[in-house]
């Protein structure tokens, strides 16, 4: 897939700039962040963080890449663009889906000390 991209001129700007669910991820992991330094988290949860928070990142970079080439490449039938897309959809949302409740694991304990 990398190779493809490479030949369709699909980069990281390309990736981030013609794609709103990417800022949008952004900004939540800005936030889980944010919330993480208010916490004051330990070592582990950091560690557990950060590799969800890059794992959800990764995920919907593969998406927009993926979405991306299904528009350029025309060897690309519309019934595997269709597949490709709705593939990315659920790896994206079960990635999204396990990082939420991890997070939620995470944070809720100390929420609840402070409320």
């Amino acid at each position: 897939m990398v190779k493809k991209c490479a030949r369709h001129n699909i980069g990281f700007r390309k990736i981030f700039t013609g794609n709103g669910e990417m800022l949008l991820q952004l900004l939540f992991i800005v936030a889980v962040i944010s919330v993480g330094i208010f916490l004051k988290l330990n070592a582990l949860q950091w560690t557990v963080v950060s590799v969800l928070s890059l794992a959800l990142l990764s995920m919907g970079i593969y998406r927009s890449a993926a979405n991306l080439l299904t528009v350029y490449d025309q060897s690309i039938s519309l019934d595997q663009g269709v597949r490709i897309r709705a593939m990315g959809n659920v790896l994206l949302a079960f990635t999204a889906g396990i990082s939420f409740f991890t997070y939620l694991i995470i944070f809720m304990p100390k929420i609840n000390t402070l409320l």
